[in-house]
């Protein structure tokens, strides 16, 4: 059943026809920005988690988005209820890709659903070739399956055939214009082919019709940081809900959306005020203690590099922004160049206690040694 949105019940069950024919495509660059059908189905998709507006590790923002991993993270079509193996496949969703694999060679009569629940395996396994000639083969046998139509665009997602892929959600789009999986799998696509305007309008639309697809959120801002909307992406990380089990996700990358690729020549004050603000209530949320100061680390150094900089707006005794003493502290650190050394020393002497690894631990002490200010005694 296809999770519902955070607060609500489950929603009542609905699957399209098992081979609802599907209309001719619309070439990827036709495909509209607005307006769309506001009204939504139970649906037909399983979700899973979103792909985030950062790479492995919280990397440089776009840079790193990985088309591969994002179409494996789209919602996933429900079993035919119908199917003759919808009960033993029902058995197998949690199993790894490759015992999936195993268990699913045991079925006496394959069937439709069987074959592609293997090719998703295979897909989640990286073997490319071999999802592709079994694809083929379906293709072949059930044209006009709505199902074999998504396969076909998830598959030319993972493979880099971004236009096939388009067409493919735009002939699934075309079938069930009220569901909103085409529309997070078309603005996935208008996003890898550089169409920012289409991708924004696509996630938007998402975002704002079901809070439960946070990867319409996550992808909403990752085109905004990307046309340059860097406020606009933290509102729009910061408008995913408590309630959502992504809300810290989508907190840490506000808080990264906000100061990373930064010039230091840039008035970061408020930025950085509002960043501290927000990993000072992500550790009493309950952000893990390693997470918390490699957070720390991050808005900590950029407020140095700021401070070192010179720039106008840096806080100084007597100056125009110097305030309150309490009013000048981040993280618990004064905004001086010596407090916010002694801050990022704290920090990455608690990130080496926390370190797993001798190695890990050696390094994070040198830094800690490195960051520590200079002192007569």
């Amino acid at each position: 059943v296809r999770g519902s949105a955070s607060g609500g019940g489950a929603p009542p069950a609905y699957a399209p026809p098992a081979h609802a024919p599907v209309p001719a495509p619309r070439p990827p660059d036709q495909a509209p920005g607005a307006p769309y059908a506001a009204g939504t189905s139970a649906g037909p998709y399983v979700r899973t988690a979103p792909a985030g507006p950062y790479g492995p590790g919280g990397g440089v923002l776009l840079a790193l988005f990985d088309a591969p991993a994002t179409a494996l993270a789209l919602p996933v079509p429900r079993v035919d209820a119908l199917d003759p193996n919808a009960g033993f496949l029902a058995g197998l969703m949690a199993s790894a890709p490759a015992e999936l694999i195993t268990a699913l060679h045991t079925v006496p009569v394959p069937s439709l659903e069987t074959r592609l629940r293997e090719l998703r395996a295979r897909l989640e396994m990286r073997e490319p070739d071999a999802a592709t000639r079994a694809l083929t083969t379906l293709e072949g046998e059930h044209a006009d399956d709505w199902r074999v139509v998504w396969y076909r665009g998830v598959t030319s997602l993972v493979t880099g055939d971004h236009e096939t892929a388009a067409l493919s959600f735009d002939a699934v789009y075309d079938a069930f214009p009220g569901e909103m999986a085409p529309k997070l799998a078309l603005g996935i696509c208008a996003e890898v082919l550089g169409q920012l305007d289409n991708a924004a309008e696509y996630y938007r639309l998402v975002w704002a019709t079901d809070p439960g697809f946070v990867s319409a959120a996550f992808g909403l801002a990752r085109v905004q940081i990307a046309a340059g909307e860097r406020g606009a992406a933290v509102s729009t990380l910061e408008s995913v809900p408590e309630a959502s089990i992504h809300y810290t996700a989508a907190r840490v990358a506000a808080v990264r959306a906000r100061l990373r690729e930064r010039s230091h020549r840039e008035p970061l004050l408020a930025d950085l005020t509002a960043a501290g603000a927000q990993v000072t209530a992500l550790g009493a949320f309950g952000l893990d203690p390693v997470r918390h100061e490699q957070l720390s680390t991050e808005v900590l150094g950029k407020a140095l590099d700021w401070v070192l900089s010179g720039s106008p707006g840096v806080p100084g005794p007597g100056g125009p922004a110097a305030g309150p003493p309490d009013a000048r502290k981040l993280l618990g650190a004064e905004t001086t160049e010596r407090g916010l050394r002694f801050g990022l020393e704290r920090s990455y002497r608690m990130l080496a206690r926390l370190a797993q690894r001798g190695d890990e631990r050696i390094e994070l002490v040198e830094r800690a040694n490195r960051f520590r200010p200079r002192t007569w005694v």
